[in-house]
């Protein structure tokens, strides 16, 4: 059973921000595009494998649940056929191995052409794992669009319909933040695993995410303008 605590360097103990600080330390450090190290591409891989188990709340406790399991196993010295079922696989980590299957596609290529497509391809996988965000923000936008209108020029409203708009625009305010911060962070995750998986360097990656983003994102605006 992976310590996922010990690659982090830190104790059960370890609170959420003490994670996301190792994490980062350890993610700068081992980043193949920041170390040669051969070995360090796998430790990039399993420290954020860690990660993405101990940051969220729910796997964190199945995975302690496990762990204590393990341990309690360990020091009964009892041979026991109980399965323990593991905690479900992150989605990172489903995202990776998906990922890694399709890049085998790009390493057998040998056509220039056929590799710029399938990572053209691979820039569109990622790009749908964020349509259901695009969405959220979009209806997001919508609704603040409405309170935001209502609260300025809502004149025959009362001061307490008011203060209770203002505290919903804050909510909704917070909600787009809240989302474009995961986004974001999602999103460098899934660039440094397309460098890593296809081989290519980060700057590359970049340079064929971002402009299919660009472009997915002006195609969804134009459509959302013909149907106003």
């Amino acid at each position: 059973m992976k310590d996922y605590y010990g690659l982090l360097g830190l104790d059960q103990k370890a609170t959420k921000t003490d994670i996301k600080k190792s994490y980062r330390l350890l993610a700068n450090k081992f980043h193949p595009d920041k170390n040669s190290d051969p070995s360090a591409e796998g430790k990039f891989i399993a420290i954020t494998e860690a990660y993405d188990t101990l940051s969220n709340r729910k796997s964190r406790a199945a995975y302690d649940l496990l762990r204590w399991q393990a341990l309690k196993n360990k020091q009964a010295h009892q041979e026991s056929h109980t399965i323990f079922v593991p905690p479900r696989e992150s989605t990172r980590s489903r995202r990776n191995k998906a990922q890694q299957k399709r890049s085998i596609k790009y390493h057998q290529a040998k056509d220039e052409i056929k590799k710029k497509l399938l990572l053209t391809f691979e820039s569109l996988y990622i790009f749908s794992r964020y349509i259901f965000s695009i969405l959220a923000m979009t209806l997001i936008v919508v609704i603040l669009k409405g309170a935001l209108t209502e609260l300025l020029y809502g004149s025959r409203s009362s001061i307490g319909i008011v203060i209770g708009l203002f505290f919903f625009v804050v909510l909704l305010f917070w909600g787009v933040m809240k989302i474009t911060l995961h986004s974001i962070s999602e999103i460098k995750k899934d660039m440094a695993f397309f460098s890593i998986y296809f081989k290519i360097t980060h700057k590359k990656a970049v340079q064929f995410v971002v402009p299919v983003f660009v472009l997915a994102l002006i195609v969804y605006l134009l459509i959302l303008q013909a149907y106003r």
